[in-house]
């Protein structure tokens, strides 16, 4: 029996999620070196999502790097992920009052804590876990254990959703049902 679904944030809660993508497309608009660019996010990222570096150096770097001021580079990052407001209606409308409902993510904390209170995901969700908190990234099976203990579940009572193949092997050897994220009328088909 299913008690708890657990959604990734970036790319299911998000409409884009690759930094890649995204370095592509400032990098465009500013005639700035996509490659160089995408090697320094994804080094701070790396660094970030488990806060080996403080988040807030993440922002600077980069901003510096595009010279733009941290404010406009963080909003237009922001800004290009989106927000699938259609799967959170759903949750809210359909599983909140008959699931235990949580986030796993990787991310990092000056980014994802404004959305937490900005989406008053604190309501509808009853465990978050990140990995800037847990200082533990997925693909690790430590923080899918960690979600399970922090939701008093046991891993074939959840249901695991991720827009990436390899966040949800280990959630499968686990016990979880699992649905890999494609769009929002795949996934309440696949739900």
């Amino acid at each position: 029996m299913i008690k708890a679904i657990i959604f990734d944030y970036g790319g299911v809660l998000t409409k884009k999620a690759s930094l890649r993508d995204f370095c592509d497309f400032y990098s465009k608009k500013y005639n700035l070196n996509a490659e160089k660019m995408k090697e320094l996010m994804i080094r701070l990222w790396l660094e970030a999502r488990v806060s080996n570096i403080d988040s807030n150096e993440f922002w600077k770097q980069l901003a510096s790097y595009s010279n733009k001021g941290i404010s406009k580079f963080k909003k237009d990052f922001m800004n290009f992920g989106g927000f699938r407001n259609e799967l959170y209606d759903f949750v809210i409308e359909n599983l909140k009052d008959k699931y235990k409902l949580g986030i796993l993510t990787n991310h990092i904390e000056s980014w994802l804590e404004p959305i937490i209170k900005e989406k008053k995901f604190d309501e509808i969700f009853d465990v978050i876990v990140t990995s800037y908190r847990s200082k533990i990234a997925k693909p690790d099976k430590r923080i899918f254990e960690e979600i399970i203990n922090k939701l008093k579940v046991e891993p074939n009572e959840c249901i695991y959703i991720d827009d990436l193949t390899k966040n949800i092997i280990p959630a499968k050897e686990m016990g979880m049902k699992t649905i890999l994220f494609k769009d929002f009328d795949q996934f309440k088909h696949k739900l």
